[in-house]
């Protein structure tokens, strides 16, 4: 992840991580793999973690608490793949939201 902030603005603290993992024999999570007719899920709310993140650099308030929904995937991910390994593709819309992601599938 990288962050792009205005002159004069980056003088705070910025903490970046990364993720390093084994895909399971016999998984191929790859977009290539999408066909017509392959069903969309979505593990929560869309929108929720933009709306955190912009609220709080605009100071928006709202009469209901709004809380990101950033959590580690690594467990959800296992569930699916119990169910069943021929999962076609696997994305975290977090940056560009849910039609960034469904585009960038499509174009593959």
């Amino acid at each position: 992840d990288t962050k792009v902030v205005e002159s004069g603005h980056g003088d705070g603290v910025y903490i970046n991580t990364s993720g390093i993992g084994l895909i399971p024999a016999g998984v191929d999570l790859r977009p290539e793999r999408v066909t017509p007719g392959d069903v969309v899920m979505v593990s929560g709310a869309i929108g929720v973690h933009g709306v955190a993140i912009m609220s709080e650099r605009e100071n928006l308030r709202f009469e209901t608490g709004i809380e990101s929904d950033c959590a580690a995937l690594g467990g959800l991910v296992d569930a699916m793949l119990s169910v069943t390994p021929d999962l076609h593709v696997l994305r975290d819309p977090t940056r560009g939201g849910l039609a960034a992601s469904l585009n960038e599938i499509a174009a593959a």
